[in-house]
């Protein structure tokens, strides 16, 4: 099985190098087609690829790699929008009270305590994977970008023959 999936892995990657369109066309088909996978999209990232990637001019084979590449990155994606909102959170978020004001306040009803408390921590984690998975695509996608690019441009001929000695 493992051996399946990696020859399986290695055909896309030999399929995306043998592209014949510039390496900006390829790359930006690339990029356009894993820029929904920092997203929850619910089953239609492939239809987003697709048309992200006209929209964009990109190449669509490359788009759908992309795609498909992103669809099994999920949980790391999810993982990484969190904890990335949690630090862009932590860098606006500063305790705005002091001891005095804590002190004159009455203590409220230990129930209704916890349930607020409960329902702010869902918001928090909310807002904070919507602020990470909008900053990591926008970030990822310039980084992207010009990583696959470049190495599209400078390494796409030995790439192709190291690979084809190894699959054949």
């Amino acid at each position: 099985m493992k051996l399946k999936l990696v020859r399986k892995m290695k055909y896309h990657f030999l399929k995306l190098l043998r592209i014949r369109k510039s390496d900006h066309v390829v790359a930006i088909g690339f990029i356009a087609g894993f820029f929904h996978c920092w997203f929850p999209t619910f089953g239609i990232g492939m239809l987003l690829s697709i048309g992200l990637a006209r929209l964009l001019r990109g190449n669509l084979v490359a788009a759908v790699i992309s795609g498909s590449l992103g669809s099994f990155l999920w949980p790391f994606l999810f993982f990484l929008n969190y904890k990335s909102g949690f630090i862009i959170e932590s860098f606006f978020h500063s305790p705005n009270y002091e001891l005095d004001d804590a002190l004159d306040e009455p203590v409220p009803d230990a129930d209704y305590s916890e349930a607020a408390d409960h329902f702010n921590s869902f918001s928090d984690i909310g807002l904070n994977f919507l602020t990470g998975s909008i900053v990591n695509s926008i970030l990822f996608s310039f980084i992207g970008y010009f990583v696959l690019r470049f190495v599209l441009k400078h390494y796409r001929l030995p790439l192709l023959r190291k690979l084809k000695r190894k699959v054949v």
